[in-house]
């Protein structure tokens, strides 16, 4: 039985819908580019305002939020939001 350990970090919203996933995190969970990630994104001045997605890690470090969730929790690029990233162990 697998089970999903839950790693977060604070992340801007960067030009294009992108979240640049810190280094030692990526490093610490062996994460690949190509791969899929699950998370969750609350946006730091909504209470209560939260979307799960999945998405795929890019070459560099970078995923990129469908533009649905950004619209939904009006996303701004600068604007500071906590991820929530679920890996299996």
């Amino acid at each position: 039985m697998k089970t999903d350990k839950l790693t977060q970090f604070l992340a801007l919203l960067q030009a294009e819908n992108r979240i640049q996933i810190p280094i030692e995190i990526r490093q610490h969970l062996k994460l690949e580019s190509g791969s899929y990630l699950k998370l969750r994104i609350h946006t730091t001045n909504n209470w209560g305002g939260h979307e799960n997605c999945i998405c795929r890690l890019a070459s560099d470090g970078r995923i990129t939020v469908p533009w649905e969730i950004r619209a939904k929790l009006g996303l701004k690029p600068g604007q500071m939001m906590r991820i929530f990233l679920y890996t299996e162990v």
